[in-house]
């Protein structure tokens, strides 16, 4: 039966797998973010072990980004992903099973983040470059609106389900079921048919390519000029993810209010998620940037220590806020960027949008102990800001119009 309206995309057999395999993705990562945590933890690990696999996981991914595009725009994009989710699904499997053994050492655990982290990397180029070519021009939006508002949903509920798998099973167990849902993700990504491409030639030098993909980057001047102001955000945005369960603590219930801040966004990417279905603009990357000014009101609402309810509201809204902007940004991403190099650039733009807030992690919390909590989080509101005015004040960001409307007219006609 075929699907109408804001759910068009799923109409579309490419796309239905696609984000059904994502989506089945998503819940495992749900599940993988307390089994793993709790798996450290089983072995005896502490907080810093803990954060250590984390680290590996993100080093590793970043580590890869850059050669991951070029990898991406040189092969069938959908069996890059395939391959990515057999690499993550056989390293979750391992460590699962050497908990469950009671083999498992911390130091095994970082090498198997290492060998996850280097399949993640390739993960958001190669969607970046698959999306549109599965989707029709004119459905692009409603397809990244429907992605993020899965993972959404999921990424709230998956965490649930790891905590009862963990609860009444074991966080071997549970990194087990994570691994099992890799290998359903990269049965249905099978599945897909692509033709190939028509402009495809013969593959360049390796450092060619990544040369290539460096230099659309830097034409592409409204992507550059606005990663490297998004980069330095995030930066300090990653005070709050550090700062508030200590301010939660010392002024509020403890993990009960920092638990209840971060469903709010949840819930608030969700609700984001439907509005991304309809929503239109003549300028969509100016307004991608507009609707995270409640995102930037975080660290400030910390800081002055406001009431339970206006945090609440403020999460709520900052959710809603990303949301609407990363389906807008990859969409305004992914009608501008030419096919050819589309992963290669996402790499770029991936890279330069993190690869700070490692940094900014790290230094929140020494920062803190000099100056004081709420002195980092009122810094990193400032930086926020500044940023973000940054961004918005740039005539490229502007110049970017909504080509969906000149698709649809140029469909209907033909």
């Amino acid at each position: 039966m075929e699907l109408h309206g804001r759910l068009g995309p799923l109409a579309e057999r490419n796309f239905r797998l696609v984000f059904s395999s994502t989506s089945i993705s998503a819940l495992g990562d749900g599940v993988s973010t307390i089994a793993l945590a709790f798996a450290v933890l089983h072995i005896g690990g502490s907080a810093t072990a803990l954060g250590l696999v984390i680290a590996a996981r993100l080093g590793a991914a970043a580590a890869i980004s850059i050669a991951a595009g070029v990898w991406a725009d040189r092969l069938p994009r959908h069996l890059v992903l395939v391959s990515a989710a057999v690499v993550q699904g056989t390293m979750q499997a391992i460590a699962g099973t050497l908990v469950i053994t009671g083999a498992a050492e911390v130091w095994m655990l970082v090498v198997l983040g290492v060998g996850y982290g280097l399949a993640d990397g390739f993960v958001i180029p190669t969607e970046q470059g698959l999306i549109p070519a599965i989707v029709s021009s004119t459905r692009l939006q409603q397809a990244n609106a429907l992605v993020g508002l899965s993972r959404s949903v999921l990424i709230v509920i998956g965490p649930a389900i790891g905590g009862v798998l963990v609860a009444v099973g074991s966080a071997g167990g549970a990194l087990l079921v994570d691994a099992a849902t890799f290998a359903a993700a990269a049965l249905l990504l099978v599945r897909v048919s692509i033709p190939k491409r028509a402009d495809r030639i013969e593959p360049e030098p390796f450092l060619d390519e990544m040369r290539a993909g460096w230099n659309e980057f830097r034409r592409q001047t409204w992507i550059w000029t606005t990663i490297v102001f998004l980069g330095i955000g995030n930066c300090a945005a990653m005070s709050t993810q550090v700062l508030g369960p200590l301010v939660a603590k010392d002024h509020y219930n403890g993990a009960g209010t920092w638990a209840l801040l971060v469903s709010s966004f949840g819930i608030g990417t969700i609700v984001g998620g439907l509005v991304a279905l309809r929503f239109r603009s003549s300028r969509p990357l100016a307004v991608a940037c507009l609707v995270t000014i409640p995102w930037l009101f975080q660290p400030l609402g910390l800081a002055l220590q406001l009431p339970v309810q206006a945090l609440v509201a403020i999460w709520v809204c900052a959710g809603i806020g990303i949301a609407v902007h990363l389906a807008l940004w990859f969409t305004v991403f992914q009608q501008n960027v030419p096919e050819e190099s589309r992963s290669r650039v996402s790499s770029y733009d991936a890279l330069g949008s993190f690869v700070l807030a490692p940094v900014g992690a790290a230094v929140a919390g020494p920062i803190a102990a000099l100056i004081g909590t709420s002195a980092t989080l009122v810094g990193a509101f400032a930086i926020m800001v500044a940023c973000s005015a940054a961004v918005v004040s740039q005539p490229a960001v502007w110049a970017i119009r909504d080509r969906t409307q000149r698709l649809e007219g140029a469909e209907a006609a033909a």
